[in-house]
């Protein structure tokens, strides 16, 4: 995959969109971060399956990497879609946030290093 951040963004959006309006599904504020809730229990169900820490499903589905990385996507596409409807700039969150610290943390890292 070698789409920007920005250019997956809009593609991820314009299918919510589209699945909100085929299915007639009204989003509001607290529907995003609900959804993104229970994406996130869909994908722990699917990591605990597959590292044998939950029964398995009834019908035998479930508990493959690629289950898993389903689950994974979905919840990526509800963030995306969260942030959107909040109008977040993650990028810019994240530079700020956390990148910030990077310097910062490689140089502590080597003197560390060095001195052992």
């Amino acid at each position: 995959m070698s789409a920007t951040f920005s250019e997956l963004s809009e593609r991820i959006g314009r299918v919510g969109e589209l699945y909100a309006q085929a299915h007639n599904i009204p989003r509001d504020p607290d529907w995003y971060l609900l959804k993104l809730t229970e994406e996130l229990g869909e994908l722990t169900a699917e990591h605990l399956l597959l590292n044998g820490r939950s029964k398995p499903n009834a019908d035998g589905s479930g508990g493959t990497r690629e289950a898993l990385e389903n689950e994974a996507a979905d919840l990526f596409g509800q963030f995306v879609l969260y942030l959107r409807a909040n109008d977040i700039d993650i990028e810019a969150a994240i530079e700020r946030k956390w990148l910030r610290h990077l310097d910062r943390h490689e140089e502590l890292l080597l003197d560390r290093t060095v001195s052992d």
